[in-house]
């Protein structure tokens, strides 16, 4: 996302125009083309395999065989047809060039919405993630845990598999069979500051968000109002949170616990921040 007022306004507005998204199509000579990378923040980078790492492009394709990382505080958005690919920071994602589609989960969160049809096949270590909705998907260690949102989810591995509907989540280490799906942790709801009465600051000011909860851990996203696009994620171990918004515009953060387990439950009520430059 380029560090433009004019360019974080048409983002903040991005919900009354559809996203574009690039139809799945081969060109006569070249790989296949399988999504539209629609939103690159911070440091993300796109490689073949085995070939060098480049910077990604906003607005560029992604390729089947590609491979897609994000730096520690970048945050990436991959749009197919169908369905939306959300990465947050310090993540890494593969699409083998193989007969049947799928996207390998090496490392870190990712966020899967689809809610038309079913997700294209997700996976993560032994772990394979399908359904319809809306589910975050973490990679830690030998680890997979997975928070099913909106809709339904399954989740195989070791020849078991788990259905997870919203509000429960499950945890699939490798070699082993997933765990019985499990309530998610409450979304926090006390003392979250900014609330809806706005905070306003100036661009790159650090803000200071609050809130209060007894959790292992919690992350925190910030969004357009009035989108859903998520333009910073940060995992943290305890509130409160400092985050800098370097675009002018209208933003609204959210935070969501985890549990000991890992496990994410569904996000808090939005809190409202102004970024104006003076």
């Amino acid at each position: 996302m380029r560090r433009s007022s004019r360019r974080a306004l048409e983002t903040a507005l991005g919900a009354l125009v559809p996203l574009l998204v690039l139809p799945v199509s081969a060109p006569a000579q070249g790989p296949l083309s399988l999504a539209r990378l629609s939103l690159v923040e911070q440091k993300v980078e796109l490689a073949k395999s085995g070939a060098k790492w480049q910077a990604a492009v906003e607005g560029g394709p992604l390729q089947i065989g590609e491979a897609l990382r994000t730096g520690p505080e970048a945050v990436a958005r991959l749009e197919l047809p169908w369905m939306a690919l959300t990465l947050g920071p310090s993540a890494t994602m593969r699409f083998p060039d193989e007969f049947l589609l799928s996207a390998v989960l090496e490392g870190g969160r990712a966020v899967v919405e689809a809610r038309g049809r079913d997700a294209l096949k997700l996976i993560a270590g032994d772990a394979e993630v399908r359904g319809r909705g809306r589910a975050v998907v973490r990679r830690q260690g030998q680890a997979t845990l997975v928070t099913c949102l909106e809709g339904r989810f399954y989740v195989t591995g070791n020849e078991s598999t788990v259905t997870l509907n919203a509000g429960r989540g499950t945890v699939a280490v490798d070699g082993r069979a997933p765990s019985a799906p499990a309530e998610l942790p409450p979304a926090p709801s006390q003392d979250l500051w900014p609330g809806r009465d706005p905070v306003y600051v100036v661009p790159g000011a650090p803000v200071e968000l609050r809130w209060q909860a007894d959790s292992a851990a919690y992350q925190v996203e910030i969004l357009p109002v009035g989108s859903d696009v998520v333009l910073i994620q940060r995992d943290l171990a305890a509130p409160p949170a400092r985050i800098a918004l370097p675009w002018e515009g209208a933003f609204r953060w959210r935070v969501s616990s985890r549990d000991r387990r890992g496990l994410e439950g569904a996000p808090s009520a939005d809190g409202l921040i102004a970024v104006d430059a003076p």
